[in-house]
């Protein structure tokens, strides 16, 4: 027994050295893991991307032109157009044809078809200068004339369409010329010419043609609303007369398309107080018609009245482009872009408000020290080491502000760090005691 008390006595100092060296290694270990936890386990970073990004805003309006709408003498026969919507009309120009029946409507229209195809094959036949082409520029036309026919398949434009596909024909025929490839189109081309004279024969005789009276862009669509605004007075157009409810007229009988005459037409629409000063700064717009055409339509602002500087404005843009499409929009949901931003995405979580010393030399050479306050910029990693860097930006969006990186002159005369944001630097989105120079 007292053996054993002897062994226990000279194993206590052992269990006391074991015990504190692993609470020493605990504690070490707990400082070195709070220390390593500050300076780098708290650090989140976030590549800054590159993003553009519109400033931008839905809307309602109506398009407004100076159409004349075109009429008949009287009801027989059946009209054959020789005009697609948004065609070039001159003054007592043809607009269409009157045949006795839809059988010589219908010949006349794959006569001009076929005279279409037969104009493209005919140059075919001479390819004297076909031989001459790059093959990858023959290519690339293909590719986009492809892109094209998705795109019109997409909208359901079938005038596109059918554009597209003559264009596609004729590049792939091209390109067997231009590789060498013997091809005889005089066959085919005559045979065509025998089609075409067999369809002129079932169109004729005409009982009639119908002119415009005026020059411009022609429509077959009549819908009443040509005469609902004013458009020699459109630029007075104010908030009341846009809260309105109009109503399109009747359209006559005997109406078979119209013409717009001016070359330019307008769209109106009602705004609030906000973005009628953003309008009224911007000057020009871009309109996006998602259900008329993809392509966007440039626009010049051309009034913004608003009789109470606090209220409603009604807002007239100018627009002088013109096509199908836009010949037959009236009351139209769109997209008007006031302006487009582009820059690197910066987290708002990674923007911190610093004071910065400046060194300067002044015209004597002489070197000092200028402290600026409240200097917008991130943190960012380069060498091991946190930098703050100054930030430029005019918008937000969804929580990242858009930074400019390439500067204008006024503003790197206002830089005040050794650089701004550049693509793809690694920014702090969230940390503590961040300071420039800070090792991490």
């Amino acid at each position: 027994m007292e053996k054993k008390q002897v062994e226990i006595g000279k194993k206590a100092p052992l269990i006391r050295r074991i015990v504190s060296a692993v609470l020493a290694f605990l504690i070490l270990f707990y400082i070195g893991y709070q220390i390593w936890s500050a300076n780098y386990d708290s650090l989140k970073w976030e590549t800054a991307t590159w993003a553009t990004v519109a400033d931008s805003f839905q809307t309602t309006g109506y398009a407004v032109r100076k159409e004349t709408v075109i009429t008949r003498e009287d009801s027989g026969g059946v009209i054959g157009y020789r005009l697609k919507d948004g065609g070039r009309v001159s003054k007592n120009g043809i607009v269409a044809d009157v045949f006795a029946n839809d059988g010589a409507a219908s010949a006349q229209q794959q006569s001009e078809q076929l005279a279409t195809e037969i104009q493209l094959l005919e140059s075919l036949s001479n390819p004297g200068e076909t031989y001459a082409l790059d093959i990858q520029q023959i290519d690339g036309r293909i590719d986009q004339n492809i892109t094209e026919l998705l795109e019109a398949a997409r909208d359901c434009d079938t005038d596109k369409i059918s554009q597209a596909r003559e264009q596609i024909t004729y590049q792939f025929n091209q390109r067997q010329i231009a590789t060498g490839v013997q091809v005889d189109y005089e066959a085919r081309v005559a045979e065509l010419k025998a089609q075409k004279e067999s369809l002129d024969n079932q169109a004729s005789p005409v009982n009639g043609q119908i002119k415009s009276p005026v020059a411009g862009y022609f429509s077959s669509t009549v819908d009443g609303w040509e005469t609902v605004f004013d458009y020699s007075n459109i630029l007075n157009l104010t908030p009341e007369d846009l809260k309105k409810e109009y109503e399109p007229a009747q359209v006559a009988d005997n109406a078979i398309g119209k013409v717009t005459e001016e070359f330019n037409w307008y769209f109106v629409f009602l705004c609030d107080t906000t973005t009628a000063l953003k309008l009224k700064q911007a000057g020009s717009v871009e309109i996006a018609m998602p259900f008329a055409t993809t392509d966007k339509v440039p626009a010049k602002v051309a009034a913004v009245n608003q009789p109470d500087p606090a209220g409603e404005g009604a807002v007239v843009l100018e627009c002088s482009t013109m096509n199908s499409a836009l010949s037959n929009i009236r009351e139209e949901t769109v997209q008007v872009e006031i302006t487009s931003y582009s820059g690197v995405m910066v987290n708002e979580k990674a923007i911190h408000f610093e004071t910065v010393e400046q060194k300067v030399t002044d015209s004597n050479g002489k070197e000092r020290t200028v402290t600026h306050e409240n200097v917008k910029g991130v943190y960012v990693k380069s060498g091991g080491q946190l930098h703050f860097v100054q930030i430029f930006s005019d918008i937000t969006v969804n929580g990242y502000a858009i930074c400019r990186t390439e500067l204008t002159e006024d503003e790197q005369e206002q830089l005040v760090t050794d650089r701004t944001i550049q693509l793809y630097d690694e920014i702090v989105v969230e940390g503590k005691d961040l300071y420039d120079g800070k090792v991490v």
